[in-house]
């Protein structure tokens, strides 16, 4: 028996999703947990061969959240299910450990050719993340920057930029991701002049036109 948890704080996406897995993968058992610690907790208690993660929501919302699940899993497949943009995050969380990434307004036949392609052979790309994959690979990153301002920023530039467009302030972004005020004030500095943004309101418009934040 395949043990699948879905982890993901919206009940409607647990229960879309687990109805996809159990049509997909009829032997499977499907367990659910509606935050971070939940997550973890189960991880600890229970072995799971496929892990279908969504990156925003209570207790994480970066891309260490998948170093943390590796930690106390080694041989789990993270297969991430978000809404975020997939060029903006998918090669960032496919090089930090995940087997996959979806975006959340995917078909359920792409859903599906996901989780038996992480199932069956431990790794899936759509298309589109293929294609970036590759590019990548034989042309540089300084590619993908031409085609999306935000590839300049790294991980910890996108965790604190997603934060801030969400409309935390300094202290509240010092708090979700542990770092000093004065570590995210500085992200923040070097966000703005990547970006060449001058406000929180331009930022948000960058971020507006170039993912799916």
């Amino acid at each position: 028996m395949t043990e699948i948890l879905i982890a993901d704080d919206h009940g409607i996406v647990r229960l879309g999703t687990s109805i996809v897995v159990k049509e997909t993968l009829p032997l499977a058992k499907v367990t659910q947990a509606e935050d971070f610690d939940e997550m973890i907790k189960l991880l600890s208690e229970k072995q799971f061969e496929l892990l279908l993660l969504d990156i925003n929501m209570p207790g994480g919302n970066n891309i260490k959240m998948v170093e943390k699940v590796l930690t106390v899993q080694p041989n789990i497949k993270i297969l991430v299910f978000s809404s975020y943009d997939e060029t903006l995050y998918a090669l960032r969380y496919l090089q930090a450990g995940a087997a996959g990434y979806l975006n959340k307004n995917t078909s359920k036949a792409d859903l599906k050719e996901a989780l038996l392609a992480v199932i069956q052979r431990g790794k899936y790309m759509s298309p589109e993340v293929r294609e970036l994959y590759y590019n990548t690979l034989t042309m540089g990153k300084s590619v993908l920057k031409a085609d999306n301002p935000l590839n300049k920023l790294s991980n910890r530039e996108v965790d604190v930029a997603k934060y801030l467009v969400q409309g935390l302030g300094i202290m509240e972004v010092s708090k979700a991701l542990s770092l000093s005020t004065s570590t995210v004030s500085t992200y923040k500095t070097r966000i703005f002049e990547k970006l060449q943004v001058d406000n929180i309101a331009e930022l948000i418009e960058k971020f507006r036109l170039h993912s799916g934040v």
